[in-house]
């Protein structure tokens, strides 16, 4: 280990550690409201040079990219199985609390992914698979109510619902708390599962 000026022994973070402290300190920049963050912030977040961010990331893309990964990652993490069987009452208000938490965890870096899809085709991919998931565990929360020739158009309703376009325009938008927001999703979802087709 190399000897600092008078500081004693450098330490040396793994590769790994170090890749993902960078795309932490990303995350962290977006979450925050950085939506461009500069290679500067990053690496102050991270606790590493703006020189490393380039030697473990060679462009912006990959550095995106990753991001957009472990995101989704986290996101899909969130996605507990909700048994169909359950009353109705008791899986709406399972996906409420489980949409309240994705939106909670996605509400700024979501952006940053919807822009960056626009230009790379592996963010896109990457956040389609992610949506994909979210919408088979609705499929599957929801079995009972989307058995019929209409289910494919109820679950277009549900998967809008439970969206992050939703909360965004509730919360965002129009300003309502978590709790409100989650109420009207609530609302919405038990209007359309249990409405005479």
């Amino acid at each position: 280990m190399s000897e600092g000026k008078g500081d004693g022994p450098r330490r040396r973070r793994n590769p790994e550690q170090t890749r993902g402290a960078i795309i932490e300190g990303l995350l962290s920049a977006v979450h925050d409201g950085e939506f461009d963050p500069t290679t500067r912030s990053i690496a102050e977040r991270a606790g590493v040079s703006e020189r490393s961010i380039f030697v473990h990331f060679p462009t912006r893309t990959a550095l995106i990219t990753a991001a957009v990964d472990q995101q989704s990652e986290q996101v899909e993490a969130l996605l507990a199985e909700i048994d169909p069987e359950l009353p109705l009452a008791q899986r709406i208000e399972a996906v409420v609390r489980q949409s309240e938490a994705i939106f909670t965890l996605q509400r700024e870096p979501r952006v940053l992914g919807l822009i960056e899809s626009l230009r790379t085709p592996a963010v896109d991919t990457r956040m389609r698979l992610t949506d994909k998931r979210i919408r088979d565990a609705l499929t599957r929360a929801f079995a009972p109510e989307l058995d019929d020739a209409e289910g494919e158009q109820l679950l277009d309703l549900v998967d809008a619902t439970v969206g992050w376009p939703y909360r965004h325009h509730l919360m965002d938008r129009r300003g309502l708390s978590k709790r409100a927001a989650s109420e009207a999703v609530g609302r919405a979802l038990t209007a359309m599962l249990t409405l005479e087709r």
